[in-house]
């Protein structure tokens, strides 16, 4: 066992485990130290005590010891080991981030304390390669085809719904029907069964059953079609099944798009027709310029962590972990997914995501090193943004002031995060490639 130097007699102490960010150690501490604590602990009580019979602070110490036995044993011993960790941990030159955690503890009166605990230190931190980080940059530029797609999209969210002229459902028909739902027994799924829906053969979320069994029916028509939903599906009652549905034909509608033309343009917000062009030719390349920056963004993130590996504490880890799964709750339950998968699929997450976590616990630390080692932001940065705001919006400067106040822990990580990457991809090895956009279907 090893002395603490500063006071011998009173604890002992023995590293169990220790690697570069926890510590595992056993403290022994002398029951003459303890035994002055519950001493201690009894008087304390005695001044706190509230018995009848008794003035405040006037009950015997007979019977605060007859009453209080416990508390007091429980008091000592919480600050036996609130007096002795932090000397332990200084021994040993191990530096916490928060409070140990003791995980074994033995005590009766008459003997010494034992207990264990467990501690956790940051990482010391020393970023390799974080220069010259080799980046493919794919530019794609705008087409005419691409143009077209998108135009003809605008026209698509602005079609209106009439009725078909053919009278028979196509590929890309919109049909409003009744359908009743049964499961393999015969038994009718209520919950499934619709009227009045409108299914839209032309879409990717329509099911492929759907789609088979109505392409080539007449309004009144009624159809049959056999659904076998896979055993993940999020509809906790279709999971796993086969569906039966019977299905009539109401109504066969279809799109009427608009004319593409200078009237069309104006009432979305355009002069004409070129101005428009201009303008969806303009958000198609500010939406590829995002898509450049997240793909840039990812290299650089995998580069730094594949050239970066250490041991990162595993209580953070735990933490980043949870909110991880959290995320996938909160996201899954505005879905609309049945409380059940939701929390089969955040039991999953629970090893699903532990790999994900502690590659952002461990980037957290090396974009942290970084952004000291190079000094990369003050708070003439924050000074600078706040003024920007302010010349755009003169009328509303003491807003803008309050703002800044109550969000300048949010505000300066958004900022530090510009400038990591600002200057990490100057100082990268950026290969352009220049490509046509694909199309979709490419």
């Amino acid at each position: 066992m090893t002395h603490n130097k500063q006071a011998v007699v009173d604890f002992n102490s023995s590293v169990v485990n220790k690697t570069p960010c926890s510590i595992i150690m056993e403290v022994e501490v002398s029951e003459n130290v303890v035994s002055k604590e519950i001493e201690a602990a009894f008087c304390q009580i005695q001044k706190e005590a509230k018995i009848d019979g008794f003035r405040h602070g006037k009950v015997s110490m007979e019977v605060v010891k007859k009453k209080f036995a416990v508390e007091a044993k429980n008091r000592a011993v919480e600050n036996s080991i609130r007096k002795t960790v932090l000397s332990v941990l200084d021994k040993e030159s191990f530096v916490p981030f928060d409070l140990p955690v003791v995980d074994e503890l033995n005590y009766e009166r008459g003997r010494n304390l034992k207990y264990r605990f467990t501690a956790e230190s940051h990482p010391k931190v020393e970023v390799k390669d974080y220069k010259d980080i080799p980046v493919r940059k794919e530019v794609f530029k705008v087409t005419g085809k691409i143009l077209e797609r998108s135009l003809n999209a605008l026209r698509e969210r602005n079609a209106r719904l009439v009725p078909s002229k053919t009278a028979v459902v196509s590929d890309k028909s919109l049909v409003l029907a009744d359908y009743d739902a049964f499961d393999a027994a015969g038994k009718t799924l209520s919950e499934v069964s619709a009227k009045g829906n409108m299914l839209d053969l032309g879409s990717e979320n329509t099911l492929k059953g759907f789609k088979d069994a109505l392409k080539g029916a007449k309004t009144a028509e009624e159809k049959e079609a056999k659904i076998e939903y896979p055993s993940d599906y999020p509809n906790k009652t279709l999971a796993g099944k086969t569906v039966e549905f019977k299905i009539k034909v109401n109504e066969i509608k279809e799109k009427e798009l608009p004319e593409l033309n200078d009237d069309f343009a104006k009432d979305a917000g355009a002069e004409n027709l070129e101005d428009l062009k201009t303008k969806v030719k303009e958000a198609i390349e500010a939406e590829e310029t995002r898509r450049q920056n997240m793909d840039v963004e990812k290299q650089i993130i995998d580069y730094l962590l594949e050239k970066n590996k250490f041991e990162v504490p595993q209580s953070l880890i735990e933490r980043q972990k949870k909110t991880l799964v959290e995320r996938m709750k909160s996201y899954m339950q505005n879905q609309g997914v049945s409380k059940e998968y939701v929390e089969k699929q955040a039991e999953l997450g629970n090893a699903k995501f532990r790999d994900e976590a502690e590659k952002n616990v461990r980037l957290s630390y090396i974009l942290n090193a970084v952004y000291e080692k190079e000094n990369l932001a003050t708070d003439a940065d924050i000074e600078a943004e706040k003024n920007k705001i302010k010349a755009s919006n003169p009328e509303r400067e003491s807003s803008v002031d309050k703002y800044f106040e109550e969000k300048k822990e949010s505000i300066t990580l958004s900022l530090k995060e510009e400038k990591l990457f600002d200057f990490f991809l100057k100082n990268a090895k950026v290969a352009v490639e220049e490509k046509d956009m694909p199309l979709k279907k490419d």
